[in-house]
Formats: structure tokens, C-alpha cells, sequence
């Protein structure tokens, strides 16, 4: 075969239409110049997966794109792309070489069929071959809309599957159902495509998936949380990747903390909308809309989702019924348990487990302090804005008005006497900005060395004060001044402790 002038039958080729050329017209002119380079040494490289989908729904190409080249072996596409940039053999014994040059990553593969030959992610044989049909290749692709080829030369869209045809019509669509269930994370991925895209999946592709559900339990956690990211991050509506995997099963087999939210309800009053699992859904689509609009990194942005994911998992064990009210006291701290075992089953790395649990566990607090001094005449003290910081952290006060503006924006239709444009979370920040806890925690009121400067000797007690100050700052309202005063006036470290001790008793 030629692979300099491959043809291809004309049932697979397809228009670009005319609007999404300009996404196209940006790939970057390294990918072009490797492109040539490969059909004038007698190769092919097309453009395929996601890269394509995104070009097609008018998006630019990522920096992450996939290439796929018939006709030549590693060794000789390595010579040609090594002249770019620097090149990585992680995945060459798959027929897989990485190109980086600092700011790109594509992988450059040669065609492939992936065969299943024992349980588990990695239980697979790859089997390459240069000269392999087109449409052959394109098969091991999960759905319609990833198996469409772009060929950068000709600029034409090889679409041996009907992807377009599924894209435009908004339709999610298995290719090969006898390799979909291969590989069980397709399942997760298609639930995020659905809620990146709006797509709805066709009735034999849900069974399908419906059917492989029971296989997600062989993926590592970290497989899943990847594709959980990708749901709460990228989509525009989280709500429809979740209302899919509660119809496939996903969210009663794998998710019960999530699951028994759709069978919580709600005070009528609070909350028209419905029980606690309709409320998280709206939440999430508030939610995608602030991170971004706030422009968070993915990973500050991931906390924001699964805080806002896990806000009211305390619910279902406080809700009391009294006569046709409901109310869920203190479901804040009750939430703790579930969301450590939800972020737990999807594998959350300790460092965003660690600010997910104080937010879930404070979400009420911008609303209840405003409510607290606006509407009922109450003061509240710098000292109490301090202690919310130092409860939150390593979250902040700022992440937390963010989780509580979507809590807000996922009730009902709006009553009179609500918290009107979420007042409560603009006042919050204003009062924590002034004292400089917006986005970390408080200052220590002294330091080590101003007890040297009093004539102690360094000690390990030396920390106790420290937080003994603080405490009669933030709950006290203590000056500086005063404490610095009192130490002074000791004569060891452990009377100056003693002595502050002895002011928080009194107080």
C-alpha cells in the first residue's frame, strides 16, 4: 500500500463544515511540519480522538493531542519527530512514542487492536500493525464521536463510524459493543461525555454500559477519579453525567452516600426544588459555572466540586420530621463520615481531603454569621471570622464562599426573606479581606521571638503560648499590647502560659 497517497472509500469521507474550520486552521505548526515530513518519507499521520471531536465542536486543539501514522515503523517516525523536540519510548513496545517540547505533549502511535486476555486494567495484548484498515483501527475506539480521523494534508474528515452525524445530532454512541466492555472505564468516560457535551445515549449503547457497570469494582481509584475530575470540571451540567450514572446503576452500586440523597426530602419552604439529590445536581451546575468564572486551577477547582458534591451528605441521618416541616440540625458536622467515604471510594489524595472535610462541615457559616448580625442584631467579632479561618484551614474563608454561593443558587424559586444575590458570602469576604483570612489563616497574635525578646530561653512550651494568645485574641478580644504586657511581667515561660491561662478562665 501507498500510504503517501492513501485512499480511502467515500463513505468515509466527510465535510468539514464551514464553521468549524477556523478551530482546525490552528493546529500547531510543529504537528504540521511532522505531518509532512511523514507523507513525504512515504507515511500517513492523521489527527484522531478527542483532538477531533473538540476541533468539530469548534474548539481549539488542546496541547495534548494523539497522532496516529501508518505506514512506518518507531524507529523511523522517532528519527523524523526527534527533529522538533524531545521524544519518550514510554509506550514503545505499544507502538507509542511522546513528544514533548515544553509547552506540547502528543502521543504518536502506530494503528492497533487491544484484545482482552486476563482481568484487570492492564490485562491486555496490544497488537500493532502499520498496514491495519483504517476502519480496523478505528474500532477500538469507545464512542462514535472519538473514532473520527482528520487528515491535516488533505484536510478531510474520515469518519468510518458516523461520529458527525452523532455529534450533531448530540447522540452518544458505542462503536464495537463486542470491545466497549473490554475496558469498563469507557462506562465513567461516557458519563462525562455526556455532561461535557449534552449528549444523550442511544438505548442500545446504555445497555450496554448499563450491562458493564458491574466490572468498574477491577479499576484502580485512581482510573476513576480521573474521569470523576473530568465530569465535575469540564462539564457545563455535572447534573446529567450524575443523573446518568444513578440510572445505570453506578450511583446505588458504588456510591451509597450519594445514593440515598434521592430518597431524602427537603422543608418545602427552603427547598421547592425537591429532595437533597435534586438540590446536589443544581448545586453542581451552579457550581461549574462559578469555577469558572472565578478562573480556579483544576486543582483548587476540584476541591470547590467535591465540596460542593458532599455539602449535604449529613442530611439523610439528621432529617426530623415535625409535622409537615422537615429540618436537618447540625447535618453540617454529621456530613463528615459520608464525604470521607465518598472521596475515599474515588481515591481523593489526602491534601484535597483535608480541605473538603472543614468546608462541607462550615458550608453554612457565611449565611448563619450574616444572618446572625444583619437580621437578628447580633455581633460578629473579628475573633469569630479569625476561628472560622483556623477551623477551614487548609481550606479558606474565600473557598467557602464559593461552595456556599452554590448551595444558595441550588434551591428553589427565590422567597422573601432569603439571602437576596447571596449578600451573606460578599460581607463574609469583606470582614475576612479586612483581617487578612480571606485566603489563609490567621497570624499568630505573637511569635517565638517576642517571647526571646522577654527574656525566655527557646521551649517547646513556647507554642502553647502561642496558641493560648491566640485564643484570648480571637475569643476574647485581647490586644496585642495587653498580652505582650502580661508575658512580660512573668518570670519563666511556663508562668507566662500559667498566666494566660489563668485570663481565659476568668474571661
Amino acid at each position: 500500500m501507498n500510504f503517501a497517497h492513501m485512499k480511502m472509500p467515500k463513505s468515509y469521507i466527510r465535510k468539514i463544515p464551514r464553521f468549524f474550520k477556523p478551530a482546525f486552521s490552528t493546529i500547531p505548526q510543529t504537528v504540521m511540519s511532522v505531518v509532512r515530513e511523514i507523507d513525504e518519507q512515504g507515511g500517513k499521520a492523521f489527527l484522531v480522538g478527542g483532538s477531533v471531536r473538540d476541533m468539530l465542536l469548534g474548539k481549539k486543539p488542546t496541547k495534548d493531542l494523539d497522532i496516529e501514522v501508518y505506514g512506518m515503523q518507531p524507529d523511523q517516525i522517532q528519527r523524523i519527530v526527534e527533529k522538533y523536540g524531545k521524544v519518550m519510548d514510554v509506550g514503545k513496545s505499544f507502538g507509542v512514542l511522546k513528544y514533548y517540547d515544553g509547552t506540547l505533549e502528543i502521543d504518536f502511535s502506530l494503528p492497533r487492536k487491544d484484545s482482552k486476555v486476563s482481568e484487570g486494567h492492564r490485562g491486555f495484548a496490544v497488537d500493532t500493525d502499520p498496514e491495519m484498515d483504517i476502519k480496523d483501527a478505528a474500532r477500538r475506539r469507545d464512542f462514535t464521536i472519538n473514532a473520527m480521523i482528520y487528515d491535516p494534508i488533505t484536510e478531510v474528515l474520515i469518519d468510518p463510524f458516523q461520529g458527525l452525524v452523532d455529534l450533531e445530532k448530540r447522540v452518544l454512541r458505542v462503536v464495537d459493543k463486542d470491545t466497549f466492555a473490554e475496558d469498563p472505564l469507557r462506562v465513567m468516560r461516557g458519563v462525562q461525555f455526556i455532561a461535557r457535551f449534552d449528549l444523550a445515549v442511544d438505548l442500545k449503547s446504555f445497555s450496554l454500559m448499563q450491562k458493564t457497570v458491574p466490572s468498574l469494582v477491577e479499576l484502580p481509584k485512581e482510573r476513576i477519579q480521573e474521569e470523576w475530575k473530568k465530569l465535575l470540571l469540564k462539564a457545563i451540567k455535572p447534573s446529567l453525567g450524575l443523573k446518568t450514572m444513578l440510572d445505570l446503576g453506578i450511583i446505588e452500586r458504588y456510591y451509597p452516600e450519594l445514593f440515598i440523597l434521592t430518597d431524602t426530602e427537603q422543608d418545602r419552604i427552603w427547598h421547592p426544588e425537591g429532595n437533597v439529590w435534586v438540590h446536589t445536581l443544581l448545586c453542581l451546575n451552579a457550581g461549574a459555572h462559578i469555577i469558572h468564572r472565578e478562573h480556579l486551577r483544576v486543582r483548587e477547582a476540584f476541591v470547590i466540586m467535591l465540596s460542593i458534591l458532599c455539602h449535604d451528605l449529613g442530611k439523610p441521618e439528621t432529617t426530623v420530621n415535625k409535622g409537615d416541616r422537615i429540618s436537618t440540625p447540625e447535618h453540617e458536622p454529621a456530613g463528615e463520615k459520608p464525604t470521607r467515604a465518598f472521596i475515599n471510594q474515588i481515591g481523593t489524595d489526602n491534601e484535597t481531603k483535608q480541605k473538603v472535610i472543614p468546608l462541607v462541615k462550615n458550608h453554612l457559616a457565611p449565611f448563619s454569621f450574616y444572618k446572625a448580625e444583619s437580621r437578628n442584631g447580633e455581633k460578629i467579632t473579628d475573633g469569630a471570622i479569625r476561628r472560622l479561618a483556623r477551623r477551614l484551614y487548609p481550606a479558606t474563608i474565600y473557598e467557602l464562599t464559593l461552595v456556599a454561593e452554590a448551595d444558595y443558587l441550588g434551591k428553589g424559586t427565590r422567597l422573601h426573606d432569603r439571602d437576596e444575590n447571596f449578600k451573606s458570602g460578599a460581607w463574609l469576604i469583606k470582614r475576612s479581606q479586612a483581617l487578612k483570612v480571606d485566603r489563609d489563616k490567621p497570624e499568630n497574635i505573637i511569635e517565638g521571638k517576642d517571647l526571646i525578646a522577654a527574656g525566655f530561653t527557646p521551649d517547646k512550651i513556647f507554642g502553647r503560648i502561642i496558641r493560648t494568645a491566640n485564643q484570648l485574641r480571637d475569643e476574647h478580644e485581647f490586644s496585642r499590647n495587653k498580652i505582650l504586657g502580661m508575658i512580660k511581667k512573668q518570670g519563666s515561660a511556663k508562668d507566662a502560659l500559667l498566666r494566660l491561662q489563668q485570663e481565659i478562665e476568668e474571661e
